[in-house]
């Protein structure tokens, strides 16, 4: 039985295993080795799509005066949701959490088989720390699904440990931050070359912790600071001759970018167009429409994710997306001031990490810090103040978990062999 590593990410996913003692990485449609964990649904076809080539072939059609079709987003939050039962989606059925991410993964899996030219029947998934029983029983059933007999799961931050641990000569206490899309995952770990050959890490493992915010909830703080007005937040409508406040669970979904697609409901869309001609702000309520019509959730979210990007390098940016009429300022002050919450929630799990392991800031030797996320500065600025700028290495960002879950698959595959 041969393995695979695939880190299954919020807002990104890779698959790597190791060939002639190097990794390699999975290839998408587009060459490149991470894709965004999206599925898309075409209206006039049962051939559906990931990552990027679903994208393109979704904005393809709407160009196209096509009906579109369905773009599901960051199908990784819906594992834990105990709420999410199935959604139907038009001309393909209903669709439950694990049918979503069977999808994607049995995609994965035949783009792996196809570019190595061997069947993968096992696979090491990568998890948050913070994963529920839910979650991890749907991960598992929808891997199963996707073609896989075997299933083997392994901590997300653990897994970036074995990949700096590659190159690690003396025995090393560690802490590895991973800011992902979805989640922050902390773990303190004793690395060594000698240890990288044990199939058990269990006493090597310290402590390890997180939280469910990270990148996705940074981008939700912009949502609901700088754009939610201008689709209708804190206006008023008339009804039955009362003043009321425009609904919150609305600006709720809009603020949650694989959500937007939710308000494409019979009941919020009559809701949102009975408001319209009683708003005492028209004009953002049709805003809101328009997002809908158009289906521009994906394209608003990527606006944003591009301005927070750009905040790293600059003061201030405009936060810009001209088919809804949109540029809004934003400034780093700003900006920092929305996520300080976060941050401070996000320290705060390093530091029981830290007490868990029974370790201190100067015990550790080194600091692997990784995820998308991880480029936010006042972030940087905040790992670099618990345990000094000397300490923090910056690996590749979106590939370290994938690298270690690599390897850990390869052990497998050299055992089986």
């Amino acid at each position: 039985m041969q393995y695979i590593g695939i880190d299954f990410g919020t807002s990104n996913s890779l698959a790597s295993l190791v060939k002639n003692n190097k990794i390699e990485f999975v290839e998408y449609a587009d060459g490149s080795i991470s894709n965004p964990t999206i599925i898309y649904f075409p209206a006039k076809s049962k051939q559906i799509s990931i990552g990027t080539e679903g994208i393109e072939r979704y904005l393809t059609n709407l160009e196209e005066g096509g009906a579109g079709g369905r773009l599901m987003l960051s199908i990784k939050t819906l594992l834990p949701d105990a709420k999410f039962d199935y959604t139907l989606v038009a001309g393909h059925g209903r669709w439950s959490a694990e049918d979503l991410v069977a999808a994607f993964l049995a995609k994965l899996k035949t783009l792996a088989e196809k570019q190595f030219g061997e069947p993968f029947d096992g696979v090491v998934l990568g998890r948050p720390v913070d994963f529920s029983e839910l979650a991890v029983e749907r991960l598992e059933n929808a891997a199963h699904s996707a073609g896989f007999k075997d299933v083997i799961f392994w901590l997300e931050p653990v897994a970036a440990a074995m990949a700096y641990e590659q190159t690690a000569t003396d025995d090393e206490l560690i802490c590895v931050v991973d800011l992902g899309g979805g989640t922050s995952d902390v773990c303190v770990i004793e690395v060594s070359a000698a240890r990288s050959n044990s199939p058990d890490r269990l006493n090597d493992i310290k402590a390890v912790g997180g939280i469910r915010e990270a990148g996705d909830e940074l981008s939700s703080k912009i949502v609901q600071n700088k754009l939610a007005a201008r689709f209708g937040a804190g206006s008023t409508f008339k009804s039955l001759g009362k003043t009321l406040p425009f609904p919150a669970h609305i600006i709720h979904k809009l603020s949650k970018w694989h959500r937007i697609n939710l308000l494409n409901n019979r009941d919020d869309r009559e809701t949102i167009h009975s408001i319209l001609p009683f708003s005492n702000r028209p004009e953002d309520v049709k805003r809101l429409l328009g997002l809908l019509d158009h289906h521009y959730g994906y394209e608003l979210f990527q606006a944003i994710d591009t301005a927070k990007k750009r905040l790293s390098e600059k003061d201030s940016v405009a936060i810009k997306f001209s088919p809804l009429e949109l540029s809004e300022p934003v400034s780093v002050r700003e900006f920092e001031a929305m996520i300080a919450e976060t941050v401070g929630r996000i320290e705060h799990s390093i530091g029981d990490v830290l007490a868990k392991a029974g370790a201190k800031p100067a015990d550790i030797k080194r600091v692997i810090l990784t995820g998308g996320t991880s480029q936010v500065p006042m972030l940087n600025r905040s790992v670099i103040k618990i345990f000094g700028a000397e300490k923090v290495l910056r690996p590749d960002y979106f590939s370290s978990v994938a690298t270690g879950l690599g390897y850990v698959a390869s052990r497998f595959n050299g055992e089986k062999n």
